[in-house]
């Protein structure tokens, strides 16, 4: 006996439904084995550079409160779980080859103590050589003065304490770097030390 449309129309949705209802659950299970939480994600990644502990900067104002960058910008901002003045920034600086870069900068104490990135597409060989921690360490160990404007970048041979050399060949790299660090200064000077500039 042959069933009716009605019945068969029926049937096929049911069919469908039940499969939805399958793969809905399966896609939910491998989601909850897979799912990265990426601010947990970040956290972990600024201890590993920091190597301690760190909670997320905290102040009334915010983190990003009445501060305005120039070609850069301030992701997000950790401090030292044991106290003093560390911090951990992820900064972001403007016109690298391939748009913009991520640098983790830790600052302790007024002074830039390591710089690491983040987040890069840079031209390995050329660009990437403005990546390395060779590279950073002209940024290293600058105290940030409320008076310090940033650093300034050169081609060639430095003459002024706040001047770095932008490696040969990658000059836009080294200016996303620059930018990226006068991001972290500006925000330390403005948000830690009060300096308004």
């Amino acid at each position: 006996m042959r069933k009716s449309l009605g019945y068969e129309i029926f049937m096929t949705a049911l069919v469908l439904v039940v499969i939805a209802g399958v793969a809905g659950a399966l896609l939910g299970f491998v989601n909850s084995v897979t799912y990265v939480d990426e601010s947990k994600l970040l956290t972990e990644k600024a201890e590993a550079f920091f190597g301690g502990k760190l909670d997320p900067y905290s102040s009334p104002e915010g983190f990003m409160a009445e501060t305005t960058y120039d070609h850069g910008d301030v992701i997000d901002v950790f401090q030292s779980q044991k106290g003093g003045e560390s911090y951990v920034l992820i900064v972001e600086g403007e016109g690298a080859y391939k748009g913009t870069l991520r640098l983790l900068v830790c600052i302790t104490n007024g002074r830039i103590e390591k710089i690491a990135k983040y987040e890069a597409n840079e031209t390995p060989g050329l660009g990437s050589k403005a990546l390395e921690e060779s590279y950073f360490k002209q940024y290293c160990g600058k105290v940030i003065t409320p008076d310090f404007k940033g650093f300034a970048l050169v081609k060639g041979e430095t003459h002024a304490p706040d001047e770095v050399s932008a490696v040969s060949g990658a000059s836009k790299s080294s200016t996303a770097v620059t930018n990226a660090v006068n991001a972290a200064v500006k925000w330390y000077q403005s948000r830690i030390k009060g300096v308004a500039r």
